[in-house]
């Protein structure tokens, strides 16, 4: 979620149409290869919100971390940080809003997820929106520093209680052993809950995370006057409410969320568990987490974020129509979507993946980066302006010519770029199975194989793209050539 948003929201009391995320986490026990998965759409301001993605080695010094866009919050890093791969917005001068990545440990975070609360939270303890905490400051304070998920969720937590939340957001932990998930409610509080293994579990810009046992500290975290507070301020009565529903007690929930938000969840909840279709949903009351009825993989969570309920008559794509009352998953301004995997049966430099989708999710593919990689360069040089150089725009050029005739050029152009995935996670295997053997003898040689993967990897990608791309423009070509004939003498 950009600045303009908040300002949208502060008067309207709803999310603007123009931004929002859906998040995705998958646990080991749910996956089919035994990672966990942590994923997100940043949906951004525009197709031209361009981001770069790139790796910040470690710094013995620490400094003045400053937001550059949404508010004043300032904040001194300490000395011996640790090196993180991010995507930044382009005009961050490469520094704020990096949205997801993982650091030198195998840290990973998604950050945010765009939530808000209700208007009677807010009255008693409103967003400290000129200085509080917010999505652009999240990951670049929190990676080079947490060197667990759980940490990670125990230092944004003491960050929101002292600075106070600028806005409402959800936020994915990662490690090798678990996954967290952490919602905020109004200016200082918060509730994380440890994704259970064997469950998965979605968001689409709502409060999701419903009952607690705050006594279980292995499995939630919170601000440590969550309920009381509720009691206090006369947001929850224990004898009248029940049992305390962080959801029902904090979480926005009005007309805007029945049908912008909400459609998002029953869809992807549906996809993965079918015993869901006739769930009934009063007021955003989910399940949080549920069991799929088939392991999922990483193809599995880039497919969902993909979707825009296609097969249906709220497919707003190939029937053409921008008006259309439910907002899909994917969307043209999407400014990058990942699929964080982590792994811990293989050596670190492999262990953790970042799939990396720039652009719209349904006209793209996603790009596998290994954490030990190097980063090429086209991907870290992106404005908002159009060039023949950077990854960003080589895929939102063909976005953007698929999107003026979805029906015509859509199918193909995902066909081949589903059988070129294939391909690319075949050739993982081969990779991964050379590169253990080759890691314990001679590391250096691991590496070169490593970034030859890449290399290789992206030159398959690149040629795929250009060639759609001029496929498409041959078209058009030929089309705008027949209306406009003029033969004669």
């Amino acid at each position: 979620m950009k600045k303009i948003a908040l300002l949208i929201a502060a008067i309207t009391g709803t999310i603007s149409s123009s931004y929002a995320c859906t998040t995705i986490l998958v646990g080991k026990n749910a996956s089919s290869d035994g990672s966990i998965l942590i994923a997100r759409n940043e949906d951004g301001e525009s197709g031209n919100a361009a981001v770069r993605f790139m790796y910040h080695p470690p710094r013995k010094t620490g400094y003045l971390y400053k937001n550059v866009e949404e508010n004043q919050f300032t904040y001194q890093m300490p000395d011996n940080l640790m090196g993180y791969t991010g995507s930044p917005d382009w005009q961050t001068n490469n520094s704020t809003f990096e949205e997801a990545g993982f650091n030198d440990l195998g840290v990973g975070i998604s950050a945010t997820e765009t939530i808000f609360s209700n208007p009677q939270t807010l009255k008693v303890d409103p967003y400290v929106e000129s200085t509080g905490i917010v999505e652009e400051a999240i990951p670049t304070i929190l990676l080079p520093q947490m060197k667990s998920a759980r940490e990670g969720v125990l230092m944004l937590g003491q960050l929101i209680e002292s600075y106070g939340s600028g806005e409402g957001f959800g936020i994915a932990f990662v490690d090798k052993d678990e996954a967290w998930y952490l919602e905020n409610a109004g200016g200082h509080q918060w509730l994380a809950v440890r994704l259970p293994e064997d469950g998965y579990f979605v968001s689409a810009n709502q409060s999701r995370l419903g009952t607690v046992d705050l006594s279980d500290t292995q499995n939630y975290l919170s601000s440590p006057n969550l309920i009381s507070f509720a009691e206090q301020n006369g947001l929850y009565n224990p004898k009248k409410d029940g049992a305390f529903n962080f959801h029902k007690v904090y979480g926005q929930n009005n007309d805007n969320d029945k049908e912008y938000n909400y459609p998002r969840v029953k869809y992807l909840q549906n996809s993965f568990t079918k015993s869901t279709l006739n769930y009934p949903v009063k007021d955003g009351d989910f399940p949080v987490f549920l069991k799929p009825d088939h392991k999922l993989s990483v193809a599995d969570v880039e497919s969902a974020l993909s979707s825009y309920y296609q097969g249906t008559e709220q497919d707003p794509y190939t029937s053409q129509n921008p008006k259309a009352t439910k907002r899909p998953i994917s969307v043209y301004r999407t400014q990058q979507s990942h699929v964080l995997q982590v792994r811990d049966n293989l050596p670190m430099p492999i262990a953790n993946v970042e799939y990396l989708n720039l652009g719209m999710t349904a006209t793209g593919i996603y790009v596998p980066f290994y954490q030990g990689a190097t980063i090429p360069e086209e991907y870290k040089i992106a404005t908002d302006k159009a060039d023949n150089i950077s990854a960003y725009w080589k895929f939102r050029r063909l976005q953007m010519l698929v999107m003026q005739n979805f029906p015509r050029y859509a199918p193909t152009v995902q066909q081949s770029y589903t059988l070129l995935s294939q391909q690319i996670a075949d050739n993982q295997k081969q990779f991964e199975a050379e590169y253990v053997k080759l890691y314990a003898k001679h590391p250096k040689k691991a590496q070169k194989l490593l970034d030859d993967f890449t290399k290789n990897t992206l030159d398959a990608v690149y040629d795929v793209t250009d060639q759609l791309t001029n496929q498409i423009l041959t078209d058009q070509s030929t089309n705008v050539g027949k209306l406009y004939e003029f033969h004669g003498a």
